[in-house]
């Protein structure tokens, strides 16, 4: 409860007073000598039919205190036709019906006004004119119940009864003609976002570099362009498009880092741009787009949400979180401002404050990110699109892609990263940017949709990954034996099975430096190794003909797909994906790899392969793991959860380990061919022979799209014994999954690792040197 407290002593203040009081006693002589005017009257100037909201307050507001009363109430209801009926003939003359509203109107979004009680009610009458002195309780969702006590009323009896003689002091004492009746906010700084190790993804007052160039001294601008591009994560065909929008005199800034990346960049920057820097204080986003689907943004508010936000204590010129953390946690980000709400002179100085309420200090948000990681692997993913440009990373081409990694042991989510990307603070007023709302509406125009969380909201055919669930289900139901042996063709004929079509195809068959051999033998285990489609087509048809329809779909959901995971993503709308029963044996074998209507999420296969990894628990993923004020127990903590049980025998799970163990293993050969059988040995081991130092199962990807580039697909554990991690990640038609997505996964784990930076794995020369050739896959068959 607030009590109102008056000024007692300011000259000032007093004088104001008394010259507001005399045009209401020379009002109240005059309204008591004025003729009446009906109540229908007053309902026409308020707008409202005659008989709508007066005549049962007419009838029973009889005396002053009745009419005070009725007029408050009214107020606490905020009928203002009814208020309006209740004013004497000449303060209707003297404000308009419309102007009255809008003045109630104005207050009570100030105050907040939820409810309006009088109490205490004194009436003294004089002749023709009373004075009703009471105190009045205004119920505001903004300050609490608002006391204000003695306050003055002045009504004149008229042939309709007693009217009030209104003026805005019935609203607030020192509520004079040309003061202002403000409510206005203080807040304290937002809080931070913290990722695992206390490195802050996102600071408030942290330090940035602006860079900035002019092009009529750019000593070379294409080796400028690259070095922006690395620099500032952005693909350099976007940087081509900046630069044509300025002239060669124009210095204009190109984008933000961090003062240690800067570091690292320095020099580069200056030999190849002549770069002009400028360092500021603002929210610092760390890596400037490395973690933007993570930690969101903040910006004004929006035009359609601004009065749900005064209702919550807002100003008009509050930033708030508009996606991400930032909008997740707004309300523990943002804290509770303290408010006060005053009466204001025109030259600012406060009349009189009448209520305030305390706010709460903004709380920080500490999440699971591996902050080095999350670095790495942001940086991996825009590397790659810069370096392979010219190939598959081409706009014409791909149109992004993403990875996740977690804790196999928990569900906590150590990194991750969407492509494209965008720098955050774009979205904040002090951006350096000259022409901020064109780079966001380029942004929102970009058919690549760089505000899309790749991991979380979309979903892709799996291809080859889903082999793992069909090897999972093919051992679990007995349909083929560990060590029974299966002749892997190019060429599968399944009309045995029901098949309609005439054949189908490995991916060997499609592949120039595979075509001239066969797989060969191989165990269930080595058929996962080598992605062997006529196995698969073989054990699908088998587990819908002898199994059931429902078979493979029944794994496919035990193993956690076809529903959403759970991740604690907040507004972000999370992708179930599909995983449909087959509508007959036809679809049943293309299902069986990853083709059909099946669709999944990256965040699905990280989890779906961290449960192979710890032996078959689907931990439910989560970013955030607390959120609270600094010296202070947290008001939230997650716990590890764990949502359900795969249900796989010790020697299934073996089997499907040891399959995807070998993806990466150059030593494993074929039974038959003597060639190598995993699709992803190249990818950890380099043209000398040198092996990553560290373990990884695996398996690669390629899944059809309708176009002439695929989807592909790497996921992985790591190390194979004692597995901490599991990665999934997605290149959007690029090539196969073996030749995107699996180098760029190999340099974060290089990162995870810790291997040291002149030992990371560089990325395939022919990204660069080489033009995009596209893949032919025909229907119901996958790549790599």
């Amino acid at each position: 409860m607030i009590i109102v407290k008056r000024s007692k002593s300011e000259t000032q203040v007093s004088l104001l007073r008394l010259q507001k009081s005399l045009p209401i006693l020379r009002f109240s002589l005059v309204a008591a000598l004025a003729l009446a005017i009906s109540a229908c009257d007053a309902l026409q100037m308020t707008g409202a039919a005659p008989g709508e909201n007066v005549p049962v307050l007419l009838q029973a507001a009889q005396s002053p205190a009745d009419v005070t009363t009725a007029f408050i109430e009214a107020w606490g209801r905020q009928d203002y036709a009814a208020m309006y009926a209740l004013l004497a003939p000449q303060s209707q003359q003297l404000t308009a019906g419309p102007v009255f509203q809008q003045m109630y109107e104005t207050a009570d979004t100030a105050i907040g006004t939820s409810a309006a009680s009088a109490s205490n009610v004194r009436a003294e009458e004089q002749g023709q004119t009373a004075v009703v002195r009471y105190d009045v309780t205004i119920g505001s969702n903004t300050f609490g119940d608002i006391e204000d006590h003695n306050r003055t009323m002045r009504l004149v009896n008229t042939p309709n009864g007693w009217r009030v003689a209104w003026s805005t002091m019935d609203i607030f004492d020192d509520y004079a003609p040309g003061t202002t009746l403000d409510s206005f906010s203080r807040r304290e700084p937002r809080g931070n976002i913290y990722a695992r190790d206390g490195q802050p993804l996102v600071e408030q007052g942290g330090s940035v570099v602006t860079i900035y160039v002019t092009r009529g001294v750019i000593p070379n601008e294409e080796d400028c362009l690259t070095t922006l591009s690395y620099a500032l994560l952005t693909q350099r065909g976007d940087l081509v498009e900046m630069f044509a929008d300025y002239n060669f005199e124009t210095q204009f800034p190109v984008g933000e880092i961090d003062p240690d990346k800067y570091e690292e960049y320095s020099q580069s920057l200056a030999q190849n741009c002549a770069a002009v820097i400028d360092t500021r204080e603002t929210r610092r986003y760390a890596g400037h787009g490395a973690a933007s689907h993570i930690t969101g943004y903040i910006g004004g508010i929006p035009a359609a949400e601004v009065d749900a936000y005064v209702q919550r204590g807002y100003d008009f010129g509050d930033l708030v979180g508009l996606g991400g953390i930032e909008a997740q946690y707004e309300e523990s980000l943002a804290g509770d401002a303290s408010r006060v709400l005053r009466i204001v002179e025109p030259g600012g100085m406060t009349v009189r404050e009448i209520a305030s309420s305390d706010g709460a200090a903004p709380m920080d948000v500490h999440t699971t990110i591996d902050y080095a990681l999350q670095m790495a692997a942001g940086q991996a993913i825009a590397d790659a699109f810069n370096y392979a440009e010219g190939n598959w990373g081409s706009r014409e081409h791909s149109t992004g892609g993403g990875v996740v990694v977690v804790d196999i042991n928990s569900g906590e989510v150590l990194a991750l990263a969407s492509y494209p990307t965008f720098d955050p603070g774009i979205f904040n007023p002090d951006t350096p940017y000259f022409f901020p709302g064109n780079y966001i509406t380029g942004l929102l125009g970009d058919t690549r949709q760089p505000f899309l969380n790749r991991v979380i909201q979309s979903s892709y055919a799996p291809g080859s990954v889903f082999k793992i669930i069909t090897t999972a289900a093919a051992a679990e139901e007995g349909v083929w034996g560990p060590d029974e042996i299966f002749d892997c063709t190019r060429i599968w004929y399944g009309q045995q099975y029901g098949d309609t079509r005439n054949e189908r195809f490995d991916w060997r068959n499609f592949e120039p430096e595979e075509a001239n051999f066969d797989t060969g033998e191989v165990t269930i285990s080595d058929a996962l190794t080598a992605s062997c489609n006529p196995f698969f087509y073989t054990v699908g048809a088998l587990l819908y003909r002898d199994r059931g329809p429902s078979t493979l779909t029944d794994y496919a959901r035990r193993m956690g797909l076809a529903r959403q995971t759970g991740i604690d993503v907040g507004i972000l709308p999370e992708a179930g994906g599909n995983v449909p029963l087959p509508r007959g044996v036809d679809a049943a074998i293309s299902e069986a790899i990853g083709q059909g209507d099946i669709q999944v999420s990256l965040i699905q296969m990280a989890r779906l392969v961290a449960g192979v990894a710890n032996g078959g628990a689907l931990y439910e993923p989560f970013i955030t793991e607390s959120v609270g004020r600094e010296g202070e127990a947290p008001v939230f903590e997650f716990e590890p959860t764990i949502t359900s049980e795969m249900g796989l025998s010790a020697e299934t799970l073996s089997i499907v380990h040891r399959g995807m163990c070998q993806v990466t293993d150059s030593s494993v050969l074929g039974r038959t061919s003597g060639e190598r059988l995993g699709t992803a040995w190249f990818v950890f081991t380099d043209p000398e022979g040198v092996i990553a130092p560290y373990t990884v199962c695996a398996k690669t990807g390629t899944a059809q799209t309708g176009r002439a580039e695929p989807h592909g697909w790497f996921v992985a554990f790591a190390p194979a014994d004692n597995p901490e991690i599991a990665i999934a990640g997605v290149i959007e038609y690029g090539r196969e999954g073996s030749e995107t997505i699996a180098p760029i996964i190999r340099r974060i784990l290089d990162a995870y690792f810790n291997v040291p930076p002149d030992q990371v794995a560089p990325y395939p020369d022919w990204w660069f040197e080489n033009q995009y050739v596209p893949l032919n896959i025909p229907e119901g068959s996958t790549g790599v």
